[in-house]
């Protein structure tokens, strides 16, 4: 799966299982493209940078919609690390300021191929 924006295209890896989205980007060094987290309900949701090495941008989304944008959200070791949450059933994560780079927004509307 792909984004497709701005004359973009960014693969993802797309994280469905619980386990999946428990681990997220936890000890990796890099993330080449996106990663795409999907859950069944609409929900508030909650992520944190724990054990993550590298700052993300989080984006919150209804059914493609952008609901929440956490920007450069930085990377914690500690157990109190501040909690990142908006209300949707997928989550986008990407290299921190590669919204701005991407212009993307809170309302708009992505689009995944």
């Amino acid at each position: 799966m792909k984004l497709i924006q701005k004359g973009y295209e960014i693969p993802l890896e797309i994280m469905k299982t619980p386990t999946q989205r428990n681990k997220g980007m936890m000890g990796r060094k890099s993330l080449e493209g996106g990663m795409l987290f999907l859950f069944r309900d609409i929900q508030e949701l909650s992520f944190w940078m724990k054990n993550c090495l590298i700052p993300l941008d989080i984006v919150f989304m209804v059914n493609n919609k952008v609901t929440n944008i956490e920007k450069n959200a930085t990377p914690c070791s500690t157990t109190q690390c501040p909690y990142y949450r908006g209300v949707g059933n997928m989550v986008l994560e990407l290299n921190g300021g590669e919204t701005n780079t991407l212009d993307i927004k809170k309302g708009d509307k992505l689009v995944f191929k």
